[in-house]
This record gives C-alpha cells, sequence and structure tokens, in this order.
C-alpha cells in the first residue's frame, strides 16, 4: 500500500514476492526487486450528462405466470408428453451428431436438455434453439447450427460455426406440483399472492440489472473511443478468474438464481480472454471514477449488502457471508460495490432514450455439460508451466520491479 500511494499506481493483484530469493547484504542497503501487474495508465473524458439509450419493457401478469412455472418446475416432476409438440420449457431426450461438412466430430447418446432460447455447451452455443425446437416430436431429426468457442479441443475449429443433428427420441414436460402451505414456506412466503409479488420484484431486479450492464456498456464505448487502450493477453489471462467472479457476484446481488447464473457463466466462458478485456475495460474506468469521485464502502454498507442478498436468496446473512468467504469473494463483493456507486454516479447526471428489451438479451440459456468436440478444452487463463532452473553456474536474471 505505502508503494502504490508513493508511485501512484493501482496494483491489480497482490505483488508475487519470494522471501527465500531475498539476500541480505553484509554492507550496503537492501535491494529487492519484484513484479506488480498494475492497472493501465489513461484519460478520463467527461463522464457527466451522456447520452444513453435505457431497456424498458412492463411485466404483466402472464410474465408473472411464466417465471412462476419456471421456478415451481424447480421443485416439479418430469413426465412423458406422448403427443410431441414441444414448446420452451419442455425437455428433450435425443442423441447429437455434430459435424464439419463430411467429418464427423461427435456424437453424443441420450443427452437430456431443457429447451429455452439459447442453448450452450461447454464449448458452443446454439442460437434460437427453442424457436427451432418448436413443435418437434418423437422420431423426428432437426439440423440446427452450432458456435464454437474459442476455447474448443481442436484448434483447427475454434470459433468455427458446425452443423449438428438433434435426433430426438423423446420429449417430456414439468408437471408442477400442487400450491401448498408447505411449499410456499419454502419460498419464504405465506401466500400464492405473496409468491407472485416476491416474482414481480425479482423481475424489476433483473431489468434494473439488464439497465445497469447496457449503461455499463455504453459508457465504456464513450470513454473507450475517447482514448483507445489496449490490454496485453497475458494480463487477461492472468485477470480472468477475478473479473468473472466479479460479474458472478454482480449477478447474485441483482436476485438471479444459481440456474440463470449458471447460463449466463456459460456464454462468457465461451470466448473468456474477449468477455474478460470488456469486464476489466469496465472495471478499470469505474475504479478510476471512483477515485477521482472519493467513492468507497464501509463495513456496515457491506453487511447491509449481504442482508439484501440473503433476503433475495431466502438465506441468512450467515450463511451467504459463509459462502463468500469460502469462495473467497468478500473483496469481489466491496469492488463491485464500489463500482456500483461509480456507475450509479454516472447515471445520475444521464439523459436517457427508452427503447424496448431485446428479445436475446433477456432470454434464458439451458445449459448441457457435454462438450460439442471431445478432448481437453483449450484454457487461455491456465497458468503457464514454470520456467526451468538455470544449470549449476549459472544466474538467472533478476525480476523486473
Amino acid at each position: 500500500e505505502q508503494l502504490a500511494e508513493e508511485h501512484k499506481v493501482a496494483p491489480l493483484s497482490v505483488p508475487d514476492l519470494d522471501p527465500t530469493k531475498v539476500v541480505i547484504p553484509e554492507d550496503g542497503p537492501l535491494i529487492y526487486e519484484f513484479d506488480v501487474e498494475v492497472r493501465p495508465e489513461f484519460d478520463l473524458p467527461n463522464y457527466k450528462g451522456l447520452k444513453l439509450r435505457r431497456p424498458v419493457r412492463t411485466f404483466n401478469d402472464q410474465d408473472v405466470e411464466e417465471e412462476e412455472r419456471r421456478i415451481l418446475g424447480r421443485v416439479g416432476q418430469l413426465v412423458p408428453k406422448p403427443e410431441g409438440n414441444a414448446q420452451v420449457g419442455d425437455y428433450l431426450i435425443c442423441d447429437i451428431h455434430t459435424h464439419d461438412g463430411g467429418r464427423t466430430i461427435s456424437d453424443l447418446k441420450e443427452v437430456k436438455l431443457r429447451i429455452e432460447p439459447r442453448l450452450a455447451f461447454k464449448d458452443a452455443v446454439v442460437e434460437n434453439f427453442g424457436a427451432q425446437m418448436k413443435g418437434a416430436h418423437a422420431g423426428q431429426t432437426r439440423s440446427l447450427e452450432l458456435t464454437l468457442s474459442e476455447s474448443s479441443a481442436d484448434p483447427g475449429l475454434q470459433g468455427k460455426k458446425v452443423q449438428a443433428e438433434f435426433a430426438i427420441h423423446d420429449v417430456k414436460t414439468m408437471r408442477l406440483p400442487e400450491v401448498t402451505h408447505e411449499l410456499l414456506h419454502e419460498f419464504g412466503v405465506h401466500s400464492r399472492e405473496q409468491l407472485r409479488e416476491r416474482i414481480r420484484v425479482l423481475l424489476q431486479w433483473r431489468l434494473e440489472y439488464l439497465q445497469r450492464e447496457s449503461a455499463r456498456q455504453q459508457v465504456l464505448e464513450q470513454i473507450d473511443a475517447a482514448s483507445r487502450w489496449e490490454l496485453p493477453e497475458d494480463l487477461l489471462a492472468r485477470q480472468a478468474h477475478k473479473a468473472l467472479a466479479r460479474k458472478i457476484i454482480d449477478m447474485r446481488s441483482s436476485g438471479m438464481s444459481e440456474e440463470e447464473i449458471r447460463g449466463r457463466r456459460r456464454l462468457l466462458e465461451q470466448d473468456v480472454l474477449k468477455s474478460t478485456a470488456l469486464a476489466l475495460k469496465e472495471h478499470f474506468v469505474l475504479q478510476k471514477i471512483a477515485e477521482v469521485e472519493n467513492i468507497d464502502i464501509s463495513e456496515d454498507d457491506l453487511n447491509e449488502e449481504i442482508e439484501r442478498m440473503a433476503e433475495q436468496a431466502g438465506e441468512s446473512a450467515r450463511r451467504v457471508r459463509a459462502r463468500l468467504e469460502r469462495e473467497d469473494s468478500l473483496d469481489a463483493l466491496a469492488t463491485e460495490m464500489v463500482e456500483r456507486k461509480a456507475l450509479d454516479l454516472i447515471l445520475q447526471s444521464a439523459e436517457y432514450e427508452d427503447v424496448p428489451v431485446g428479445a436475446q438479451e433477456e432470454a434464458p440459456v439451458a445449459t448441457v455439460e457435454e462438450q460439442a468436440v471431445p478432448g481437453e478444452m483449450q484454457d487461455p487463463t491456465a497458468v503457464p508451466p514454470p520456467a526451468p532452473e538455470a544449470p549449476a553456474g549459472e544466474t538467472a536474471p533478476p525480476a523486473q520491479g
């Protein structure tokens, strides 16, 4: 902290210090060099009075009923749907044959998946999945386009579009449970009306999250256009996990279910370096604005946020804090809160043009644990192997600090 203050730098992580390499001189000052990653220097243009587009929508009774079915479906029973006619929310049992032209990539058997607007494998995404599967029944085969991720196990297929045939064996639907007092109590409410009111609040929280994400992107675009700067890939790789942790914290703070978070996380992981670059730039910009505006949070602020997250999740604050500590995410939560305050400051002075929410922006994502391309996926965030030690009699060059 002292070095950061004296040299006016913003470290991104704790310096890589190795006490075993410290040599105490017999005479003169102790000099120890080390590496530390710091935030890049850039100029902040005017960030007040920005013109922003704000996605808006009004939730009606049908929206509430659909979300209620989704929530109750988590404790429902999967039953056959003999007539087929698959719809969003139904489940398919199918074989998936993926190929690139005449070359077979994979043959997956008996895969169970939920029909949602988008489908995400570990290493691929199918856009408009729900629309393309609408009306399907057992015995049909439907051909869809997959976009493979940049982490695909086959370097020659990374980022490529390929075809997949979904051979449907069975269509199932979710039989919802009877809404009893006991079930309502499990959701932390005492009546059906209270459940639907809570759902309306959750839908509004999601919309506010979407509005914040849209604002972040637009603010970054305007600042980036005024002062363009690129981030090196090695920095992106090292910071990817922290950037993803901050995103997940923000999603949880917005009341998203673990199922929703899993879908959004899977999309971010399709091109981890690109998503990390965007997240890091947002982080750098908002942190710098927070410094300029002297924005900080207190321990009381942190406790209040944990209480709010607990209320949204229907858990105790103690349990939420324990999970954050176990995942080593308390610092990420504090960072996200500072950035949220900085963004709120920008939004307070912004001029808005309301625009309808795009269907793709709020489309749920179904996930499956299978890979479209077999083999070990490439991890661009993997820590490189340590450099070989210098042979006896040679001295490794000193670290640059």
